[in-house]
């Protein structure tokens, strides 16, 4: 990169490209993604999709990607009811392996002052 990036320079994904996104991202929180948190990830989008969003997620900063939610807030989630759907199915994700840890709360905290 030139080093010159901004919040938008980041491909133009659809809803469920931008979901797996999210979810990846609350999966990852504390570095594990278990098979349990995979394949909740896998009930919404395609095997596809999933490793093309990992890859994209994985090469961003916490920074990166805090912008990539906010800028696609516009997008996917401009009510409160949608915010709501979206937080919901963040939670949903972290529940996965029936572990709510601290570092998944305090990811959960940080999206519901983003989005």
């Amino acid at each position: 990169m030139d080093g010159h990036s901004t919040h938008t320079a980041h491909p133009k994904w659809n809803d469920k490209e931008f979901i797996a996104f999210l979810l990846l991202y609350s999966a990852m929180a504390d570095n594990v993604i278990t098979p349990e948190e995979k394949a909740m990830i896998l009930k919404k989008v395609s095997e596809k999709v999933y490793h093309q969003i990992l890859e994209e997620l994985q090469s961003k900063t916490d920074d990166e990607i805090k912008q990539i939610l906010l800028s696609y807030k516009g997008w996917y989630f401009p009510t409160i009811v949608q915010k709501q759907e979206l937080l919901h199915l963040a939670k949903k994700e972290f529940y996965a392996d029936n572990d709510f840890s601290e570092v998944e709360i305090e990811l959960y905290n940080t999206l519901k002052s983003i989005m």
